[in-house]
Formats: C-alpha cells, structure tokens, sequence
C-alpha cells in the first residue's frame, strides 16, 4: 500500500547510503553524511544538496510510461500517482543503481526466482503475460518505457531481478521477434548489446541488464535525455524526441566520453539507420559508470525495424508509415530527420564522431544483417511474415555498405 502524500523518500546509492529527496514546492536532495558516490553525472557529491522544480533527469528516468504506468493506474484507480509515489513504486529495481523507499517502510520482499529455461518454455499469451505482470510489479517497477515489459530473476545469487521480459504487442505484430533479429545483428557486427534471447514460441524477448555485475553489483546508468538535463516523461514525453544525433555527440563530449564510446555510440546508430529503427531516440542511448572516471557507452539496447508498422495520429485516422527517424542527424535549422544518404552518415562519423574509418563500421553493419536473414530463413521462432516485411528494408540499409564501397 502506498501513502496517500509522499513527501520524502530514501534514496540509496547502489545498496548503500545516498540521501534523501523531499518534495515541497520544489524536489530537493540531500546527500547523506560522508556519501562518496554521486547520485547522478550532473548531481556530484561534492556539494550537499541540490533543488530544482521538476523532479532531477537522473531520477526521472525511472519513472514508468506506457504499459506499466497503465497496469499501475489500474492497481490504484483511486489514488494519486505523482512522481514520488511512481519512484516509490518503482523501489530498489530501476535500471542504474538508485533505489527508492519510503521512510519506516520495509523493504519489499526478494522476489521469487523464475529459473530461464522456464522463461523459454513459457507460452505467451495475453493472461500469462498479466500473470506474470501480477507476481513481480509488487517487488519494484524497475524499467521505463512504453513496450509491454516486466523484470523477473532467474537467478537465486542475484537479490534483484535481472531479466527484462518484453511482450508482444496487438499494435505492432512480431515486436519481440523483430527487436531479436535487430539485437542479433548488432551483435554479430561486433557491436556491444544488452545479452538477449527469444522464447521458444517467439512471442517474448528476454534481455539481460547491463547495469548488474556477475555478483549482482549495481552500476550507474543514464540516458541521453537524463545527461540534457530533461524530464521527459507524460505529457512532455516527446522531448526524447527532440534535437539531433549531433547534440548527443556533444553531449557525450562534455561529460569526457572517451574516444572508444563515441565509436561505440557512432556503431549504434548506423546500425539503426541501416535497420531503419526509427525510434532511437534520447531515451534509447545511455551511458554506465562506478564512478566519473569510468563512464562508457551502455550496450545498444531497445532497437527494431519501425518502418514495417503502421500508425494513425489519431483514432479512425488515417493510416502512416514510419519513414523517419527519431532525431535529426545534424543539428541546426536546415537538419532533416529523413534517413540519410551513405556519403551523410559516413561525414557524420568523420566529422562529428572523430571515427577514422567509417566505410568500415558500415560494411560491418552489412555483413551482420545478411547472417542474421541468412539464418532467420530456418528459424521456426521467426514468421515468415515478418521475414518477407523485414527484407526490403533491410536490403536499402545493406545497400549502404555497396554505396560506400571505397570510401575511407
């Protein structure tokens, strides 16, 4: 049960002493005595507190959207859900390595472990997914984002959940395939991902936490949106939308990411304009840290082909292709978000990225598409709907690697 007003939560630091929010007219943290790790990249520890109107980006990240903030709006129908009730909700589980408790309140109890072959041999459907909804949202919301999903652990070492299961979805038919296939590719073109497998029915995505270490040690993440300083969720959520790949670039710089994670980040968007994944927006990109010195590029992560799905502005509306992409390439007046050209992205690694070779990160890109259709053809998980609706544009992004064929 959650109190009617939260005022104030506590708030810790990967299973240790962080600090205290309040919420009066304004949000305010203040840090525990003797704290040494920051709460968040914008938020060091050095000084004591800090206010600010809307609730801090690095903890406004967490806050559920979509899917889950409907299931818990339906578990409280007649209670007020503000921002601190949601982080209250959301508990020791968020993605990074904040947790959130309410004072004089007991910590929820360890969730029970769902071993991953069980995971695989689960058969979807839409009461099993509510099932499984319904025995783990009480251990803490944990992960944001739009998409039917819910964490699970399946491993009995681990005090968290660990697994990200992903449902399929009646607005966008063979979702959980097609994010695999985009995760398969990446992977096979030697770009870091988030660990991840489809269940046996090809119904559910299983995708394992980056922010967890081996023996369950928690580590910073935040994402694009968070390090701009924005709260993007609700009714301002399509500020994720807004900006460009360039400004990420910049950010990215600011915060001393070293040259291997601006490659890493330039990877992970080629091999979105090659997929045509036109969601990869500020929310989709991130970064993982222990401390200042250590951040680097998260593992790509929320990736699929859109542009196979249709979508209507309005109820009764007409019908869309999704033909662009989240952001635009360049900043500026005169930047576009329609897909761009080879010779565009291969300036964009050069010019903004600092990346040597990019003709190189393309072709690679290439080659990893053409093994993962090559082997979807004798995967029974994988519709052969979605294979037929995948190739051709699959085919325009591969054709960039012919395009570029030279080109240093």
């Amino acid at each position: 049960m959650l109190p009617e007003r939260i005022k104030a939560l506590h708030v810790s630091i990967a299973a240790g002493p962080g600090g205290e929010l309040v919420h009066q007219s304004q949000y305010e943290f203040r840090y525990a005595p003797d704290v040494d790790k920051d709460v968040g990249l914008l938020m060091p520890a050095r000084m004591l507190s800090y206010r600010d109107t809307p609730l801090f980006p690095v903890m406004d990240q967490h806050l559920p959207e979509g899917d889950l903030f409907v299931r818990l709006r339906h578990m409280f129908p007649k209670q007020a859900l503000t921002p601190m009730h949601l982080l209250a909700l959301v508990g020791e589980n968020g993605i990074g390595r904040l947790g959130y408790r309410v004072p004089g309140q007991m910590p929820a109890h360890a969730p029970v472990g769902l071993s991953r072959q069980a995971l695989l041999e689960m058969r979807y459907s839409p009461q099993v997914f509510d099932d499984l909804v319904a025995a783990y949202l009480s251990t803490g919301v944990g992960v944001a984002g739009m998409q039917p999903k819910i964490m699970v652990p399946d491993r009995p070492t681990i005090p968290i959940p660990n697994v990200i299961v992903k449902a399929a979805s009646p607005a966008y038919p063979h979702l959980a395939a097609n994010e695999y296939l985009c995760m398969q590719a990446a992977h096979q073109a030697g770009i870091a991902t988030a660990a991840c497998e489809l269940t046996y029915d090809g119904q559910m995505l299983l995708v394992d936490r980056f922010d967890v270490g081996p023996q369950g040690q928690r580590l910073g993440f935040e994402d694009i949106a968070a390090l701009m300083g924005l709260s993007v969720r609700d009714t301002l959520a399509d500020r994720k939308y807004q900006g460009s790949y360039q400004r990420v670039v910049e950010v990215l710089r600011a915060i001393r990411l070293p040259a291997a994670g601006l490659r890493a980040f330039y990877e992970q968007l080629v091999l979105s304009v090659m997929v045509r994944n036109g969601d990869a927006h500020l929310k989709n990109f991130g970064v993982l840290y222990d401390d200042a010195a250590s951040v680097r590029m998260a593992p790509m992560f929320d990736v699929v082909t859109t542009t196979i799905y249709r979508y209507t502005r309005f109820a009764g509306g007409p019908e869309y292709t999704d033909n662009t992409m989240a952001l635009k390439l360049f900043a500026g007046k005169g930047g576009s978000k329609g897909y761009p050209l080879p010779k565009e992205l291969l300036r964009f690694g050069k010019e903004v990225c600092s990346v040597h070779n990019p003709a190189e990160v393309v072709h690679r890109v290439a080659q990893g598409m053409a093994q993962v259709l090559a082997a979807a053809g004798t995967d029974a998980r994988i519709p052969a709907v979605l294979l037929a609706q995948l190739q051709p544009q699959w085919q325009i992004g591969m054709d960039y690697a012919r395009e570029v064929r030279g080109a240093t």
